[in-house]
């Protein structure tokens, strides 16, 4: 990856068609130098500076009382958005001229890109739906460490070279991205707020979204009804943050809220893959 923000691609990958689904296997994550922590939070001006850190035995080391094991992932497994005429106005009025693709694939949310979770490591996969031919893979945004809600608008960003394979995606219902570990799987969900210009959806339409769209990925792993896979969901999904920095007056300054709309938010609805070992 060129740059921790910048998307790197688009890749094609021969053969696929809009609609099909990919599986991308994170391989490796190989983080590079220089490595600063954030130091913001839900404040109008946050805490102060980056500060700058060392890196030894896989570990940060900050300059007073602390270090920090690494944990190097991916932000941003992307495909290329459907070619809508919202896309093209926007990424052909985009001022900067050298992000106007990049901005679409990075600074939306949606069933196409930026997942911000931390699950997203080395030995991951992650099932996307392609929105068009060839899917066109981009990657970005790589942590050396990310906290579950990214609360300080940024986890470790570092530059990083990543390797990945692609293959068909097989055995899942992919609609939203779903990220498989070892020992779980996760549909990652997102308002569209940014996306489809609109300020109606919340934090809590969102983790329904995602409980909704679990029980449907359950339902076709099992080849049964949303009736049938609605009890696993209901006792064992647990929803993670990935990104919650565009919460209404997350951002606060002297007591003063500043009644902004959610967006740009972003979860994960988790289940263990042993519940389908029976």
């Amino acid at each position: 990856m060129e740059t921790e923000r910048d998307a790197n691609g688009p890749i094609a990958v021969s053969g696929v068609k809009a609609g099909e689904a990919i599986a991308v296997h994170i391989e490796k994550i190989e983080i590079l130098p220089p490595f600063e922590s954030p130091n913001g939070g839900p404040f109008f001006e946050g805490m102060g500076p980056g500060v700058p850190l060392e890196y030894e035995d896989g570990c940060f080391i900050y300059p007073r009382y602390f270090k920090l094991k690494a944990n190097p992932s991916v932000g941003n497994v992307a495909v290329l958005p459907e070619r809508t005429e919202f896309m093209l106005n926007w990424a052909r009025n985009d001022p900067n001229r050298e992000w106007r693709w990049r901005r679409v694939v990075n600074d939306f949310r949606g069933k196409h890109s930026h997942q911000d979770c931390q699950f997203l490591t080395a030995g991951s996969t992650i099932h996307l739906k392609a929105q068009v031919e060839e899917a066109g893979l981009c990657l970005a945004d790589a942590h050396a460490y990310i906290g579950q809600g990214e609360m300080a608008f940024a986890g470790i960003e570092v530059l990083a070279d990543v390797q990945v394979r692609v293959e068909p995606s097989k055995g899942w219902l992919v609609d939203w991205p779903l990220i498989e570990t070892e020992d779980e799987i996760m549909l990652f969900c997102s308002d569209t707020n940014y996306l489809n210009g609109t300020k109606d959806q919340r934090y809590v339409d969102v983790v329904r979204e995602a409980y909704r769209a679990m029980r449907q990925v359950v339902a076709a792993k099992i080849g049964g009804t949303i009736e049938d896979a609605n009890p696993i969901v209901a006792a064992a999904l647990d929803i993670r943050n990935c990104a919650i920095y565009g919460l209404s007056d997350y951002i606060q300054k002297d007591g003063k809220k500043a009644s902004e709309p959610d967006k740009d938010i972003g979860v994960v609805a988790c289940l263990p893959k042993h519940v389908f070992e029976r």
